[in-house]
């Protein structure tokens, strides 16, 4: 709804400069993510009978349907500069949000699981995406118009349900303010707290600052994806902006699509490889036990008052020992490394896909133009169009691996599951650093080696944006090079609990 609902806007409100107007959102979106931290440091601290992530995911959902509503209100009213501020204070919303319910997973989770839903999250993600990109395909394909209202109301209608699903699910502890902490951020000035939210000491956590360095490399590398249409319309050529829109839409749905079914078959790959492993771990303590054990022993036979029962022994035995809790936890810091490279690298060589596309496009155009033939773009579409979506679906099941192999890494190596919130909002940041700095590159090498409209091949109607062969050469080689670099960077770190922390 999101998705749809801001281009939209942006061709309401700003009219003929519906570009800029969608450039503006986009900034909003991402000024709204430098507030992660804060959010995360406020639902850390926050005390409540009903535990510290629940009650700041309602009060989030809450003010985001709230400010959606006043959003409507802008719309109809077109108050296009009250719209952006009202657009950014709901993502800071979305954002407070999405922090909370990031800090209940090292909450409720054991440490062995978290493997699993960290692809899980990952799986949730991609698949909302990919709800979002049918659901925008759909409508094209009738050509429906659903009134904008409609959108803002599924938003809020979405975000109540799934939060009161979320609450009703998860099973927190009651806070209080008996921890040593509380009376000392009291204590802390307005600036004081500010400066604590952002702080994270590089040094200390060398392996959760080089995973922060390879979220921040992959956010650059896929800002090329908003690139993509330029792409088809300087390759294809069609002079028709829908189909090329729907070329669009298929190939980021195809995507979407393997990407969450690999993030599922990461997770249950992962949850699989956990339970195996605790298991095998119980058999030798089993075994172990069973050697030192005084022959004749009978397990319950002669049992006092004080002992437990059978059915009560039987549950004691079924349950993990620490040995087995830490071994499985080791087991998925490392085996989410694994996967989050083999993603990365899996982008790095398929980044190639689209632009060997383009070149078989142009391959074909010239051979019709040297027989003396018209060029037939729509003949070229059809051909080419299917290898480009398996290309980018193929491409999509890297993208699934990685994510669920980065987030399982996330909680793996949080430095203090008591600060999960405010540490995992610092991908926030690295989320905002990377967009900046990946569209700005991809945007630059673009123009540059482009050429824009003075590198117009065929300039029949001048449609398109018109950039030349090499810019797009440029920016697929520069995707190629930070997954590259993504993969090197996660290569790099340990996942061994004594190489976590640096002692001072």
């Amino acid at each position: 709804c999101g998705f749809l609902g801001a281009r939209l806007e942006a061709e309401r409100l700003f009219s003929r400069e519906a570009s800029l107007g969608l450039a503006a959102l986009g900034v909003c979106l991402g000024v709204s993510q430098l507030v992660g931290p804060v959010a995360g440091h406020w639902t850390d601290q926050h005390c409540s009978r009903f535990g510290r992530r629940r009650p700041c995911l309602v009060m989030g959902t809450l003010a985001m349907a709230l400010l959606t509503g006043a959003l409507m209100v802008c719309s109809e009213l077109q108050a296009t500069w009250m719209f952006l501020a009202v657009f950014l204070l709901q993502q800071i919303a979305w954002n407070v949000v999405q922090t909370s319910q990031a800090g209940l997973v090292p909450d409720i989770v054991c440490p062995e699981q978290r493997g699993a839903a960290g692809g899980a999250t990952a799986a949730n993600t991609l698949g909302g995406a990919l709800v979002a990109l049918l659901s925008v395909r759909v409508l094209g394909m009738h050509s429906l118009r659903i009134p904008l209202r409609i959108h803002y109301a599924t938003t809020c209608a979405l975000g109540i349900v799934f939060c009161g699903v979320v609450c009703f699910a998860a099973r927190e502890h009651p806070t209080d303010r008996d921890g040593e902490n509380a009376p000392e951020a009291d204590r802390t000035s307005f600036v004081g707290r500010v400066r604590v939210c952002y702080s994270f000491d590089f040094c200390r956590y060398p392996q959760y600052s080089k995973l922060l360095c390879s979220k921040t490399i992959y956010c650059a590398s896929v800002m090329i994806k908003g690139f993509l249409l330029f792409f088809v319309q300087d390759t294809f050529k069609l002079r028709d902006a829908t189909q090329e829109e729907a070329m669009v839409s298929d190939t980021a749905i195809g995507a979407e699509t393997t990407a969450a079914l690999s993030a599922v078959a990461a997770m249950m790959f992962m949850d699989a490889a956990a339970a195996g492993l605790i298991v095998s771990k119980k058999r030798d303590e089993e075994a172990a036990d069973a050697g030192t054990r005084p022959t004749g022993t009978v397990v319950g036979a002669g049992a006092s008052k004080h002992d437990l029962d059978e059915d009560e022994s039987l549950a004691f035995a079924a349950q993990p020992s620490s040995a087995a809790r830490i071994a499985a936890s080791r087991s998925n810091a490392s085996r989410a490394r694994c996967w989050a490279m083999a993603g990365s690298l899996w982008m790095s060589v398929l980044w190639l896909g689209p632009l060997l596309t383009g070149l078989g496009v142009q391959r074909d155009a010239l051979s019709q133009s040297r027989q003396g033939l018209k060029v037939d773009r729509q003949a070229l579409a059809d051909r080419w169009s299917p290898i480009m979506v398996l290309g980018t679906a193929v491409w999509g099941l890297g993208q699934g691996v990685y994510l669920a192999g980065d987030q399982a890494l996330s909680y793996a190596l949080l430095p203090n599951p008591d600060e999960a919130s405010r540490l995992l909002g610092l991908t926030s940041i690295c989320a905002a650093v990377g967009a900046a700095s990946g569209g700005a590159m991809t945007g630059g090498l673009l123009r540059f080696f482009g050429g824009g409209k003075a590198q117009q091949l065929e300039s029949a109607a001048g449609y398109g944006p018109g950039y030349g062969t090499f810019g797009y050469v440029a920016i697929f080689s520069l995707a190629c090079v930070l997954s590259g670099a993504t993969t090197c960077v996660l290569h790099a770190i340990r996942t061994h609990p004594q190489a976590r922390e640096m002692m001072p």
